[in-house]
């Protein structure tokens, strides 16, 4: 059992110190939860009108993490008003139990992924998932609010803009929100190439990630973006050279 687990571990790996952009680290108007392994995996928390935002649910230990960064807020796990999930692998749905009274706003795309009712499609989560299957919610456990197009959700002055990007998962999803994009796992990093588009293997189909950023890069343009962030707290400013490096088909 532990030379399984740590294969999965390694799997499931390669990690960098943490760069934040400011404004997603900035208590009591928002915090960053971190959970799981040495791939730290990130919950994005915000106040807005209303209670509190949260994107992605992190992974083991998520439960506690999030009791945390909502502190840091001045809130608790009732405050929390929306989740917007980026895609369903099992290092991003860990805090789900914590917030099932709130919506879970996801592309349509990832719904029955979530639910488990479809499998997995890159081949390192569905060995995973065939190893330990991931704890997820039954579909009356949660209130689940589905988009199959870009659009946009409204918090008072704030707005949280959603863009299908299917590739790492079917209905992966990026999420533009205070001039930063949380890009889930659509993005990724790896020690020798620094930030890239989502890694074969772990993902359904690399290179339809790959047109899905060339796509969203195109469909950003209206719109300031400063950041974007993986939800494993790798961040980079949004340059012509990030999205370069993104896009690169050596990458």
């Amino acid at each position: 059992m532990r030379a399984r687990t740590a294969v999965v571990l390694f799997l499931l790996l390669p990690a960098c110190a943490p760069r934040l952009p400011p404004g997603v680290a900035a208590p009591p108007a928002s915090a960053v939860a971190s959970s799981g392994g040495p791939n730290r995996s990130a919950s994005y928390v915000a106040r807005v009108e209303g209670g509190v935002v949260v994107f992605d649910l992190g992974w083991w230990g998520a439960e506690g993490a999030l009791d945390d960064a909502l502190v840091e807020l001045g809130g608790t796990t009732r405050d929390v008003i929306a989740v917007f999930l980026t895609h369903s692998h099992r290092d991003h749905v860990g805090a789900w139990r914590s917030v099932a009274h709130a919506p879970f706003h996801m592309a349509a795309a990832e719904v029955d992924l979530f639910f488990r009712e479809a499998a997995q499609g890159g081949w390192v989560p569905r060995w995973v998932e065939a190893l330990n299957a991931t704890d997820v919610p039954a579909p009356d456990e949660v209130a689940v609010r589905s988009f199959s197009s870009d659009t946009a959700f409204a918090f008072g002055p704030d707005t949280v803009r959603a863009f299908t990007v299917p590739g790492h998962t079917a209905g992966s999803a990026a999420y533009l929100f205070r001039r930063t994009l949380f890009a889930g796992d659509a993005i990724a990093w790896s020690p020798v190439t620094g930030i890239r588009s989502a890694r074969a293997g772990y993902s359904d189909d690399a290179e339809a990630a790959r047109r899905s950023l060339a796509s969203l890069r195109e469909r950003l343009k209206p719109y300031p973006v400063d950041w974007m962030c993986s939800a494993h707290l790798k961040c980079a400013e949004a340059t012509d050279e990030t999205w370069e490096k993104l896009l690169d088909e050596g990458g």
